[in-house]
């Protein structure tokens, strides 16, 4: 029985190091690199700092890096942040480009300034392999050992009367010795529990079958599935796991001005957009939107667009209607209002709307803006031109039509699944790598507190004081990696609670990979399932119904106490 127990935990290392090594392999890559005045093709893996990388379009960022000089680029940072729209560096969020990350537009040259282990990702992808050599010893598992030790020592007393009475009262120390300490020895061995260790196996074995076979949850390792019982906090990422990672129009939400409707304001927005640009999160958040409406566009034929650049931040499409032709434009709200805000730019449409000189109207699109980026929506501005504004040029009379409001939306069942895991007594702290206003609007949709705190708070708070910080936090926004780890363990070691994490992105790996339960969602990366402990394989938090957390958390009574560990022992002996 110690054989076959010790060849299913063998079982579960081997799984569990093939997996690694196979993320290790698919990181490798090569770059060009400028080194001692040539320029290289180099694997990634010998790149130094000081090196200077040549990042384009489609190039996974190999190391962390500074940029130089070159274009203003456009930074997928989902793999780091969870953020489904690009950041642009350098800008708001500095000129540090993460290593992991994918630029998506524009050509730089940066210096690498980190590598290896010490970059943010290669910090916890060493974390996560740490973590992996260390035996993993359930609370249940350390409650039943404290029986255990209970019921051994309890029958080693029994050894010793037995022993004494016999030998002494029976003369078993002078007739026959042997007899008397075999007789000791048999109660002794007999009270040590040589099957226990397999019996737990095949118990949480079933337990995990029924699971993947009833709920779509799939165990990867048996101590969290103990542990998951006894679970008081549990950690959630935002995006793909509360939330659907699509960005979306909140029709009820949108800003129609003086003349214009929603409708409108939603057509002009589909008509200056690119409906084949599918992995384009705003085109394709536009487009659906619109659909989902039921309007028509019949009529309406864009002929020519000009596409997004960073440096002019808006979109111009020319559109015909009949003998009709419109201008539509959409982008940054500033950018929209007065084409020369922040500073001039080369594109070739140039212009102010007509009331742009209107206080009154300005203050009015400016207050409703910020108060909903405030909220935690991204806003996207519609301007309209009643003709061909390459042709009229300065006679061309733009009018502001509105803002679309997006937000990547909770997942329908989110707010359910949040108020039974509370109904069960189990707090939760949402982390994201997000905005903090996008953080909070969320949380308050879905049922959570809205005290939703910058990382940036608590990576710079005092060592005496950070534990607090997370202990009161209903969560934290712009996050890195290694923040979600360190509330995790933080949680888990300074405060004793079984803490729980979910994330589906290998910006959660490391703190999954920490959580005595990590729970990867549907669509989770080959990162993320390798660090969880329990894999869903349906979208959303609530894997099939609510009735699998209701059997996964259970219920404050039903948890294990020590009793119940009691009355399970005591069967098995």
């Amino acid at each position: 029985m110690l054989v076959i127990n010790a060849c299913l935990g063998f079982h579960e290392e081997y799984k569990a190091k093939k997996s690694l090594d196979e993320l290790s392999h698919q990181l490798e890559s090569e770059v060009a690199v400028r080194r001692n005045g040539e320029t290289l093709q180099l694997n990634v893996k010998e790149l130094v700092p000081g090196d200077v990388v040549l990042l384009v379009g489609g190039t996974i960022v190999p190391a962390d890096t500074q940029w130089i000089k070159g274009d203003t680029v456009s930074v997928d940072t989902a793999p780091l942040t969870g953020e489904p729209i690009p950041r642009k560096y350098p800008g708001d969020h500095g000129d540090v480009i993460l290593s992991g990350t994918t630029v998506v537009a524009g050509e730089c040259y940066g210096r690498v300034i980190r590598t290896g282990e010490h970059t943010e990702i290669g910090n916890a992808q060493k974390e996560i392999m740490a973590d992996k050599t260390v035996t993993v010893v359930s609370v249940f598992q350390k409650k039943i050992m404290l029986v255990v030790q209970i019921l051994v020592s309890a029958s080693f007393a029994l050894v010793i009367a037995v022993l004494l009475v016999q030998g002494l009262y029976y003369n078993g120390f002078q007739d026959n010795v042997s007899q008397t300490i075999l007789d000791a020895l048999v109660i002794l061995i007999a009270s040590i529990p040589i099957a226990l260790p397999l019996v737990l196996q095949v118990n949480m074995a079933l337990g995990a079958s029924h699971l993947a076979t009833t709920y779509n949850a799939v165990v990867t390792s048996l101590p969290a599935l103990q542990d998951i019982a006894s679970m008081s906090m549990l950690c959630s990422d935002k995006t793909g796991t509360l939330t659907t990672a699509n960005m979306s129009i909140i029709t009820d939400q949108i800003f129609a001005s003086d003349g214009f409707t929603a409708e409108e304001v939603i057509l002009y927005g589909f008509l200056c957009s690119n409906a084949d640009k599918k992995d384009d999160p705003i085109d394709r958040a536009i487009v659906s939107a619109f659909n989902d409406t039921g309007n028509s566009k019949d009529g309406y034929v864009q002929t020519e667009i000009i596409g997004f650049n960073p440096s002019v931040k808006r979109v111009v499409a020319f559109v015909k209607s009949g003998d009709k032709t419109l201008t539509i434009a959409k982008g940054l709200p500033a950018k929209i209002l007065d084409t020369e805000a922040g500073a001039p730019d080369d594109h070739e449409l140039q212009w102010k709307v007509d009331k742009i000189n209107d206080h009154a109207f300005i203050k009015s699109v400016e207050a409703t803006d910020t108060d909903l980026s405030s909220s935690g929506y991204k806003t996207i501005a519609i301007a309209v031109c009643e003709g061909n504004a390459r042709e009229l040029g300065d006679a061309a009379v733009w009018k502001f039509a509105g803002l679309l409001p997006m937000l990547d939306p909770p997942r329908e069942d989110t707010p359910a699944t949040i108020e039974s895991l509370h109904h069960a007594n189990i707090s939760v702290k949402m982390i994201t790598g997000d905005h903090a206003n996008v953080g909070k609007e969320t949380s308050r949709l879905i049922g959570l507190g809205t005290n939703v705190l910058p990382g940036e708070e608590m990576r710079n708070a005092p060592s005496e004081t950070k534990n607090d910080i997370i202990w009161n936090a209903d969560g934290f926004a712009a996050v890195l990696p290694s923040d979600k780890r360190e509330i995790v363990l933080v949680l888990r070691n300074h405060f004793g609670l079984v803490t729980g994490m979910t994330g589906d992105g290998v910006n959660d790996a490391a703190a999954l990979s920490a959580a005595q339960v990590g729970i990867a969602v549907a669509g989770a990366t080959d990162a993320a399932k390798n660090a969880a402990d329990l894999i869903l394989t349906e979208e959303g938090l609530s894997p099939s119904t609510e009735q699998c957390w209701s059997l996964v958390v259970s219920s404050p009574a039903s948890r294990p106490t020590l009793s119940t560990v009691w009355l399970h022992l005591l069967f098995w002996y």
